[in-house]
């Protein structure tokens, strides 16, 4: 039962395509913080000294913590880094079309494989 859920945990995992500036946050959190409240769990049980449940307890929230303080602090100073890489990639790019200001021959082709990222990049969904 166990493989099963790792398994299906793991293959959903590999889906995810979004990368932001949070993503090895949101992974420490995801791996450290189940396993510390686990852990603490089981020391209760089994009558540990009264400390370790809550050390454990507190190294598994302050993943929570400093993942909250990043996305507070990212949203306030720069919120572009919370965007997806494919996201910034074609921000990137429309605004180097922008910027140019000389009439340069584009193709709409190329700005439409730009504007749908289909143009070798993959999409974050």
């Amino acid at each position: 039962m166990l493989a099963q859920a790792v398994r299906t945990n793991h293959g959903r995992a590999e889906r995810i395509k979004v990368q932001s500036a949070l993503n090895p946050l949101l992974w420490l959190c995801a791996i450290a913080t189940p396993m510390c409240f686990t852990a603490a769990y089981f020391f209760i049980r089994v009558n540990a000294p009264p400390g370790v449940p809550w050390l454990l307890v507190g190294v598994g929230i302050t993943p929570i913590v400093i993942t909250c303080l990043a996305f507070a602090g990212f949203a306030i100073f720069s919120p572009e880094r919370l965007q997806s890489e494919a996201y910034q990639l074609q921000h990137e790019a429309l605004k180097l079309i922008e910027k140019s200001g000389t009439p340069l021959k584009i193709a709409p082709v190329s700005i439409e494989a730009i504007t749908t990222l289909t143009g070798g990049l993959r999409t974050g969904s």
